[in-house]
Protein backbone atom coordinates (compact mmCIF):
# COMPACT_ATOMS: atom_id res chain seq x y z
CA UNK A 1 0.00 0.00 0.00
CA UNK A 2 0.84 3.34 0.01
CA UNK A 3 -0.08 6.95 -0.12
CA UNK A 4 -1.39 7.63 -3.87
CA UNK A 5 -3.75 4.79 -3.19
CA UNK A 6 -4.70 6.48 0.15
CA UNK A 7 -5.17 9.64 -1.44
CA UNK A 8 -7.64 7.80 -4.39
CA UNK A 9 -9.53 6.52 -2.16
CA UNK A 10 -10.20 9.23 -0.12
CA UNK A 11 -11.03 11.31 -3.05
CA UNK A 12 -13.80 8.82 -4.07
CA UNK A 13 -15.16 8.69 -0.47
CA UNK A 14 -15.87 12.39 -0.88
CA UNK A 15 -17.09 12.63 -4.89
CA UNK A 16 -18.66 8.94 -4.39
CA UNK A 17 -17.84 8.22 -7.98
CA UNK A 18 -14.75 6.35 -9.28
CA UNK A 19 -15.02 8.73 -12.88
CA UNK A 20 -15.86 11.90 -10.94
CA UNK A 21 -12.66 11.28 -8.82
CA UNK A 22 -10.17 10.36 -11.63
CA UNK A 23 -11.15 14.24 -13.06
CA UNK A 24 -10.44 15.83 -9.94
CA UNK A 25 -7.17 14.27 -9.77
CA UNK A 26 -6.08 14.54 -13.43
CA UNK A 27 -5.68 10.25 -13.71
CA UNK A 28 -7.68 8.13 -16.01
CA UNK A 29 -10.52 5.96 -14.43
CA UNK A 30 -9.25 2.82 -14.99
CA UNK A 31 -5.95 3.86 -12.78
CA UNK A 32 -7.96 4.84 -10.07
CA UNK A 33 -9.99 1.21 -9.99
CA UNK A 34 -6.33 -0.39 -10.22
CA UNK A 35 -5.06 1.05 -7.48
CA UNK A 36 -8.26 0.31 -5.51
CA UNK A 37 -8.78 -2.97 -6.39
CA UNK A 38 -4.67 -3.61 -5.19
CA UNK A 39 -5.15 -2.42 -2.38
CA UNK A 40 -8.49 -4.47 -1.64
CA UNK A 41 -6.32 -7.57 -2.46
CA UNK A 42 -3.38 -6.72 -0.46
CA UNK A 43 -5.91 -6.18 2.68
CA UNK A 44 -8.27 -8.31 2.70
CA UNK A 45 -11.72 -6.37 2.38
CA UNK A 46 -13.66 -4.18 -0.05
CA UNK A 47 -13.11 -0.49 0.60
CA UNK A 48 -16.42 0.30 -1.65
CA UNK A 49 -19.47 -0.76 -3.05
CA UNK A 50 -22.28 0.44 -5.50
CA UNK A 51 -25.54 2.09 -4.47
CA UNK A 52 -28.42 3.72 -6.03
CA UNK A 53 -26.03 7.12 -5.14
CA UNK A 54 -23.06 6.06 -6.63
CA UNK A 55 -20.26 4.81 -5.08
CA UNK A 56 -20.05 4.62 -1.32
CA UNK A 57 -17.75 3.00 1.95
CA UNK A 58 -18.39 -0.46 3.33
CA UNK A 59 -18.29 -0.35 7.09
CA UNK A 60 -14.58 -1.66 7.11
CA UNK A 61 -14.36 0.90 4.37
CA UNK A 62 -15.60 3.80 7.00
CA UNK A 63 -13.16 2.29 9.37
CA UNK A 64 -10.15 2.55 6.93
CA UNK A 65 -11.10 6.27 6.11
CA UNK A 66 -10.25 7.06 9.83
CA UNK A 67 -7.03 5.69 9.53
CA UNK A 68 -6.25 7.29 6.25
CA UNK A 69 -7.23 10.96 7.61
CA UNK A 70 -4.93 10.78 10.11
CA UNK A 71 -2.10 9.60 7.87
CA UNK A 72 -2.93 12.14 5.17
CA UNK A 73 -3.19 14.62 7.64
CA UNK A 74 0.37 13.82 8.91
CA UNK A 75 1.69 13.75 5.94
CA UNK A 76 0.81 17.71 5.17
CA UNK A 77 1.79 18.42 8.78
CA UNK A 78 5.74 16.79 7.61
CA UNK A 79 5.43 18.65 4.22
CA UNK A 80 4.54 21.75 5.85
CA UNK A 81 6.72 22.12 8.87
CA UNK A 82 9.33 24.21 9.30
CA UNK A 83 9.12 25.12 5.02
CA UNK A 84 10.73 28.71 6.08
CA UNK A 85 8.88 30.85 4.08
CA UNK A 86 5.68 30.10 6.28
CA UNK A 87 4.40 28.34 2.66
CA UNK A 88 0.98 26.36 3.33
CA UNK A 89 0.60 23.29 0.76
CA UNK A 90 -2.62 21.13 0.91
CA UNK A 91 -6.32 19.90 1.04
CA UNK A 92 -9.10 20.19 3.04
CA UNK A 93 -12.15 18.78 2.73
CA UNK A 94 -15.58 20.58 4.09
CA UNK A 95 -18.74 19.34 4.15
CA UNK A 96 -21.28 22.25 4.40
CA UNK A 97 -25.18 22.67 4.33
CA UNK A 98 -26.88 23.88 1.01
CA UNK A 99 -27.45 27.41 2.68
CA UNK A 100 -23.79 28.33 3.85
CA UNK A 101 -22.38 26.77 0.35
CA UNK A 102 -24.42 29.04 -1.41
CA UNK A 103 -23.98 31.97 0.79
CA UNK A 104 -20.67 31.35 3.10
CA UNK A 105 -18.38 29.02 1.28
CA UNK A 106 -17.46 30.88 -1.96
CA UNK A 107 -15.93 34.31 0.06
CA UNK A 108 -14.70 31.69 2.83
CA UNK A 109 -12.34 30.05 -0.08
CA UNK A 110 -11.87 33.77 -1.50
CA UNK A 111 -10.17 34.66 1.85
CA UNK A 112 -8.50 31.24 2.37
CA UNK A 113 -7.16 31.31 -1.24
CA UNK A 114 -5.48 34.93 -0.54
CA UNK A 115 -3.74 34.23 2.85
CA UNK A 116 -2.94 30.69 1.42
CA UNK A 117 -2.54 30.12 -1.99
CA UNK A 118 -0.83 26.50 -1.68
CA UNK A 119 -4.40 25.52 -0.04
CA UNK A 120 -7.38 23.62 -2.29
CA UNK A 121 -10.65 23.42 -0.29
CA UNK A 122 -13.24 20.61 -1.62
CA UNK A 123 -16.31 21.86 -0.48
CA UNK A 124 -19.43 18.79 -1.19
CA UNK A 125 -22.83 20.08 -0.40
CA UNK A 126 -24.62 18.11 2.81
CA UNK A 127 -28.24 18.17 4.39
CA UNK A 128 -27.50 18.84 7.99
CA UNK A 129 -28.91 15.24 8.48
CA UNK A 130 -26.68 13.69 6.47
CA UNK A 131 -23.40 15.45 7.72
CA UNK A 132 -22.80 13.13 10.81
CA UNK A 133 -22.56 10.38 8.87
CA UNK A 134 -19.90 11.88 6.77
CA UNK A 135 -17.75 12.97 9.50
CA UNK A 136 -18.03 9.40 11.00
CA UNK A 137 -16.82 7.75 8.05
CA UNK A 138 -14.01 10.37 8.05
CA UNK A 139 -14.91 11.74 4.64
CA UNK A 140 -14.98 14.86 5.92
CA UNK A 141 -13.22 16.63 9.05
CA UNK A 142 -15.33 19.82 9.18
CA UNK A 143 -18.98 20.12 9.03
CA UNK A 144 -20.33 23.70 8.52
CA UNK A 145 -24.57 23.02 8.86
CA UNK A 146 -27.38 25.54 9.56
CA UNK A 147 -30.98 25.10 11.32
CA UNK A 148 -33.72 26.61 12.54
CA UNK A 149 -34.55 27.25 16.59
CA UNK A 150 -32.51 26.99 19.78
CA UNK A 151 -33.65 23.33 20.64
CA UNK A 152 -32.24 21.66 17.84
CA UNK A 153 -29.11 23.13 18.60
CA UNK A 154 -29.13 22.14 21.98
CA UNK A 155 -30.20 18.57 20.42
CA UNK A 156 -27.37 18.75 18.44
CA UNK A 157 -24.93 19.57 21.10
CA UNK A 158 -26.46 16.52 23.24
CA UNK A 159 -25.77 13.84 20.45
CA UNK A 160 -22.58 15.11 19.45
CA UNK A 161 -21.19 14.75 23.15
CA UNK A 162 -22.32 10.85 22.79
CA UNK A 163 -20.50 10.68 19.60
CA UNK A 164 -17.18 12.65 20.60
CA UNK A 165 -17.75 16.15 18.45
CA UNK A 166 -18.26 19.31 19.44
CA UNK A 167 -20.69 22.17 17.79
CA UNK A 168 -19.65 25.49 18.05
CA UNK A 169 -22.29 28.38 17.13
CA UNK A 170 -20.99 31.06 14.85
CA UNK A 171 -23.76 32.65 13.61
CA UNK A 172 -26.88 33.31 14.09
CA UNK A 173 -29.00 35.33 11.58
CA UNK A 174 -32.71 36.86 11.04
CA UNK A 175 -35.53 36.04 8.92
CA UNK A 176 -36.69 38.50 6.05
CA UNK A 177 -39.22 38.82 4.16
CA UNK A 178 -38.09 38.95 0.25
CA UNK A 179 -40.38 40.77 -2.39
CA UNK A 180 -40.53 41.23 -5.68
CA UNK A 181 -40.02 45.63 -6.34
CA UNK A 182 -44.09 45.80 -7.82
CA UNK A 183 -45.36 43.87 -4.74
CA UNK A 184 -47.23 45.88 -2.36
CA UNK A 185 -45.27 45.03 0.81
CA UNK A 186 -42.15 46.12 -1.27
CA UNK A 187 -42.07 49.16 0.13
CA UNK A 188 -42.91 48.53 3.85
CA UNK A 189 -40.41 48.78 6.14
CA UNK A 190 -41.32 45.95 8.96
CA UNK A 191 -44.94 43.77 8.44
CA UNK A 192 -46.04 41.21 10.19
CA UNK A 193 -46.45 37.47 8.93
CA UNK A 194 -50.15 37.67 8.36
CA UNK A 195 -49.65 40.15 6.08
CA UNK A 196 -48.20 38.10 3.61
CA UNK A 197 -51.16 35.34 3.46
CA UNK A 198 -52.24 37.33 0.75
CA UNK A 199 -49.59 36.62 -1.38
CA UNK A 200 -47.85 33.07 -2.70
CA UNK A 201 -44.57 31.94 -0.54
CA UNK A 202 -41.93 30.24 -2.46
CA UNK A 203 -40.06 28.06 -0.37
CA UNK A 204 -36.86 26.46 -1.50
CA UNK A 205 -36.55 22.34 -1.26
CA UNK A 206 -39.41 20.14 0.12
CA UNK A 207 -37.83 20.13 3.41
CA UNK A 208 -38.50 23.86 4.21
CA UNK A 209 -41.79 22.94 4.79
CA UNK A 210 -41.44 22.37 8.19
CA UNK A 211 -38.76 25.49 8.86
CA UNK A 212 -41.80 27.50 7.64
CA UNK A 213 -44.42 25.89 9.81
CA UNK A 214 -41.89 26.78 12.51
CA UNK A 215 -41.47 30.10 11.79
CA UNK A 216 -45.14 30.93 11.66
CA UNK A 217 -46.03 29.03 14.87
CA UNK A 218 -48.42 27.60 13.76
CA UNK A 219 -49.26 23.87 12.42
CA UNK A 220 -50.15 24.52 9.08
CA UNK A 221 -48.82 27.48 6.50
CA UNK A 222 -51.69 29.52 5.61
CA UNK A 223 -50.52 31.66 2.55
CA UNK A 224 -52.85 32.17 -0.73
CA UNK A 225 -50.55 29.11 -2.12
CA UNK A 226 -46.94 27.57 -1.50
CA UNK A 227 -44.49 27.65 -5.08
CA UNK A 228 -41.74 25.03 -4.43
CA UNK A 229 -37.86 25.73 -6.10
CA UNK A 230 -35.38 23.34 -5.64
CA UNK A 231 -32.55 25.89 -6.29
CA UNK A 232 -32.18 29.55 -4.56
CA UNK A 233 -31.24 31.11 -7.79
CA UNK A 234 -34.60 29.66 -9.17
CA UNK A 235 -36.11 31.12 -5.44
CA UNK A 236 -34.54 34.88 -6.76
CA UNK A 237 -35.89 34.50 -10.30
CA UNK A 238 -39.38 33.88 -9.26
CA UNK A 239 -39.17 36.62 -5.93
CA UNK A 240 -38.05 39.14 -8.72
CA UNK A 241 -40.75 37.97 -11.39
CA UNK A 242 -43.96 39.16 -8.22
CA UNK A 243 -44.88 35.16 -8.60
CA UNK A 244 -45.05 35.17 -4.62
CA UNK A 245 -42.90 36.60 -1.10
CA UNK A 246 -39.99 34.29 0.54
CA UNK A 247 -39.63 34.38 4.24
CA UNK A 248 -35.86 33.49 4.37
CA UNK A 249 -32.80 33.59 6.66
CA UNK A 250 -30.73 37.53 6.59
CA UNK A 251 -27.92 36.20 4.00
CA UNK A 252 -30.53 34.31 1.45
CA UNK A 253 -29.88 37.88 -0.76
CA UNK A 254 -27.69 40.06 1.37
CA UNK A 255 -27.69 44.12 1.18
CA UNK A 256 -24.90 43.29 -1.82
CA UNK A 257 -26.63 40.89 -3.73
CA UNK A 258 -26.97 41.62 -7.32
CA UNK A 259 -31.05 41.18 -7.53
CA UNK A 260 -31.24 43.83 -3.92
CA UNK A 261 -28.52 45.93 -5.39
CA UNK A 262 -30.39 46.41 -8.90
CA UNK A 263 -34.01 47.10 -6.91
CA UNK A 264 -35.60 43.53 -8.35
CA UNK A 265 -35.69 42.06 -4.76
CA UNK A 266 -36.69 43.90 -1.42
CA UNK A 267 -36.02 43.63 1.69
CA UNK A 268 -38.48 43.96 4.38
CA UNK A 269 -38.31 43.24 7.94
CA UNK A 270 -40.45 40.88 9.87
CA UNK A 271 -42.04 41.74 13.42
CA UNK A 272 -43.34 38.89 14.94
CA UNK A 273 -40.84 36.27 14.12
CA UNK A 274 -38.89 35.12 16.94
CA UNK A 275 -36.68 32.45 15.41
CA UNK A 276 -33.55 32.55 13.51
CA UNK A 277 -31.07 30.15 11.69
CA UNK A 278 -27.92 28.91 13.63
CA UNK A 279 -24.81 28.72 11.67
CA UNK A 280 -23.14 25.42 13.37
CA UNK A 281 -19.66 24.23 12.98
CA UNK A 282 -19.29 21.09 13.31
CA UNK A 283 -15.80 18.85 14.52
CA UNK A 284 -14.26 15.62 16.07
CA UNK A 285 -13.12 16.33 20.36
CA UNK A 286 -9.45 16.45 20.77
CA UNK A 287 -8.24 15.91 17.36
CA UNK A 288 -5.06 17.15 15.82
CA UNK A 289 -5.79 19.02 12.68
CA UNK A 290 -3.07 19.28 10.29
CA UNK A 291 -1.61 22.66 9.61
CA UNK A 292 -4.21 23.19 6.43
CA UNK A 293 -6.92 22.39 8.26
CA UNK A 294 -6.17 24.81 11.06
CA UNK A 295 -4.71 27.59 8.49
CA UNK A 296 -8.77 26.67 6.95
CA UNK A 297 -10.51 27.10 10.16
CA UNK A 298 -8.59 30.40 11.06
CA UNK A 299 -9.89 32.30 7.94
CA UNK A 300 -13.37 30.51 8.30
CA UNK A 301 -13.51 32.00 11.96
CA UNK A 302 -12.42 35.27 10.58
CA UNK A 303 -15.51 35.53 8.10
CA UNK A 304 -17.92 34.70 10.75
CA UNK A 305 -16.40 37.53 13.13
CA UNK A 306 -16.95 40.10 10.86
CA UNK A 307 -20.29 39.19 10.08
CA UNK A 308 -21.33 39.60 14.04
CA UNK A 309 -20.12 42.72 13.98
Amino acid sequence: MNLEQFRYIKEVSQCRSISKAAKQLFLTQPTISNAIHNFEEEVGYKVFRRSNQGVELTEDGEKLMGSIDIILNEVDNIRNANTGDGYINGDVYVDASPTICSTIMPKVIIACKQAYPGITVHVKETFPDKSMTSLLAGMANISLTSFVGVEKFKNLQTSLGVRNFEAEHLLTENFVLYTGKDNPLAGAEAVEVLDTYDHPWIIQQENSYEENCMILGEDEICPNSIITFQDKDSVKQAIAANLGVAVMASSFAGEEDPYVTSGLIHRVGLTDVQLNTMHVLVTPKKRKFSAVERCFLDELKKFYQKLQK
